[in-house]
């Protein structure tokens, strides 16, 4: 599965700790990365990446690691992205001119520049992209797709998803990754999504996938696919009680790909799935 160029780097899989680089520092799900990494002896965090430059202590970690602004070359390590969509391209080239892999979870990437950037960079080294590296959401994606595809298009589908009131786009990755998995089941795509509903809208048009988005709170993420016929339905749920499900799945994506060919891999990997 692996694909490999000219340029493509060995992987630098190192005896010791998995040597970490924390793209998005500051953000929720950065410190969190950095404040569990720095107590697991399987992890050595090599430097963190934001806004403001100085060390890890700054920011309450306990690290003397380095909080940089623009990203180190420190081959074989790997970055571990949860930042800005406009970061992801430059960040996934830096990593492919320098050896280094790539876990991102960063959201509200298009489509289009998600698979061109995730293409380019896995000739070069190994790359993870998944829009939720939580073990139960991995298998709700599973699970979701085949509901759907043993139930047909007699069945409503609709997704809402609830995230807490700082969150900047929607609808959420992980809600993205649910339909992106019915559609793919079941033979539709995108344009089958219908983001809310307002106004005059008509009868229902069979076949399309309802998304809506929540923000309120503290919310850390919930997320429910209902299957509707007549009759009956199937409510299938998945609620995050904190972020260390997230963060404990980019740990172990880190150190998967750490291990790992230049190549293109999924959470299915990781998780065996």
């Amino acid at each position: 599965m692996s694909t490999q160029s000219s340029q493509s780097f060995a992987p630098h899989a190192p005896a010791g700790p998995c040597p970490i680089i924390v793209h998005g520092a500051a953000g929720r799900m950065g410190h969190r990365i950095l404040t569990i990494a720095a107590g697991d002896p399987a992890f050595r965090i090599v430097a963190a990446v934001d806004k403001v430059k100085g060390r890890l202590r700054d920011l309450g970690i306990d690290s003397d690691a380095p909080l940089l602004v623009e990203m180190p070359v420190e081959k074989g390590a790997v970055v571990i992205d949860f930042s800005h969509h406009s970061a992801f391209k430059p960040l996934a080239a830096h990593c492919a001119a320098h050896g280094m892999g790539l876990v991102s979870g960063t959201t509200g990437i298009s489509p289009n520049e998600l698979e061109e950037v995730i293409t380019a960079t896995a000739k070069s080294v190994p790359v993870l992209y998944a829009s939720n590296m939580s073990v139960g959401v991995n298998v709700v994606f599973r699970v979701a797709a085949q509901i759907a595809r043993t139930l047909g298009l007699d069945y409503d589908i609709e997704v809402v998803e609830a995230h807490h009131n700082q969150k900047i786009d929607a609808p959420s990755g992980t809600a993205f990754g649910i339909t992106d998995a019915i559609c793919a089941a079941t033979h539709r795509t995108r344009n089958d999504l219908a983001h809310g509903r307002k106004g005059q809208t008509g009868a229902r048009v069979k076949g399309e996938i309802g998304v809506h988005a929540l923000r309120m709170g503290d919310v850390v993420g919930d997320h429910t696919v209902y299957y509707v016929g007549n009759g009956e339905r199937i409510i299938l749920s998945h609620v995050a009680h904190n972020r260390d499900i997230f963060v404990r799945g980019a740990l172990r994506a880190a150190a998967f790909i750490a291990k790992q060919k230049p190549g293109r891999y999924s959470m299915d990997h990781v998780l065996g799935l």
